[in-house]
């Protein structure tokens, strides 16, 4: 690779290794300290509810993933990985990088789904923008990851820059799910209903998310414009911040449901938003 002599690979994998230690130390720390709550709440739901498989998804399999990355990362750094392995850890991170955002997403979406009465129109408008992010990054996985540069230390080949593009998709998604719920938070405000506890809560959890989830990809677009070679870092920083906040999400919702003693509805198990009977609701 050209300018491979002036990169010093294994002071960065050093680097790299210091901030997979430290998402996987971020990761145990807030299960530990959620775990009252996660007994409280997630564990005495039935086995049937989607949302707890997704809990238990965002959390344990993240779980998983970072402690087999403790094993795989040395592996592929010692310089005897075969160009097989390389690739397939680069769709691997694309793949699971995915996965985990998508799972946010469903969190979020079926909030925005549930603020605005079920409507169709919001179903088929959020699913179209998941959907788009999967295509995009199908383009960008068969179309350009076999064109990163074979190197001893492949954890840090430089990503290609058309990763930016499935960045830009995810924050538009994002983007889409606060609009969504801010519209829906004025005109509930204007009918007399919008300082609701529920209402509070999407609000509050969405605003967050989606800051925390736009600085992630934000820092995903400049590594791979910049063609950093520790662009990794972001992927293991992804996997720790995404359980925890798919988590929370969910976890909130909970104590809400309990807190206020809601009868959540068949089609989404967790979310109900109840209007007042004089007050109709507004829908799209």
């Amino acid at each position: 690779m050209d300018g491979s002599s002036a990169v010093d690979y294994p002071l960065l994998a050093r680097e790299v290794n210091y901030h997979l230690l430290s998402s996987f130390g971020l990761q145990l720390w807030d299960m530990v300290i959620t775990s009252q709550s996660e007994m409280e709440h997630i564990w005495p739901k039935p086995w049937n509810s989607f949302f707890k498989w997704l809990y238990l998804f965002l959390r344990y399999l993240g779980l998983a993933m970072q402690i087999f990355h403790q094993f795989a990362v040395p592996y592929l750094n010692s310089g005897k990985a075969l160009k097989s392995s390389c690739l397939a850890w680069y769709m691997y991170t694309a793949v699971i990088g995915q996965f985990q955002t998508t799972a946010i997403e469903i969190i979020l979406a079926v909030r925005v789904y549930a603020l605005f009465n079920r409507s169709r129109r919001i179903a088929i408008i959020l699913g179209s923008l998941m959907t788009l992010e999967f295509i995009i990054l199908v383009i960008v996985v068969g179309g350009y990851f076999h064109t990163i540069p074979s190197i001893p230390y492949c954890i840090l080949s430089k990503p290609p820059y058309q990763v930016i593009y499935h960045a830009i998709a995810v924050v538009t998604t994002q983007s889409t799910l606060l609009g969504l719920a801010l519209m829906k938070h004025i005109l509930a405000r204007r009918a007399g209903w919008g300082r609701a506890p529920l209402v509070s809560l999407l609000i509050r959890d969405g605003t967050a998310t989606y800051f925390i989830i736009c600085v992630i990809f934000f820092c995903i677009g400049s590594f791979c414009e910049l063609r950093d070679e520790r662009t990794v870092i972001m992927f293991f920083w992804l996997i720790s911040i995404m359980s925890s906040c798919g988590c929370r999400l969910i976890v909130n919702m909970q104590c809400l449901a309990v807190d206020e003693k809601f009868v959540p509805p068949p089609i989404t198990s967790e979310i109900e938003v109840e209007f007042p009977p004089d007050l109709p609701s507004q829908s799209m």
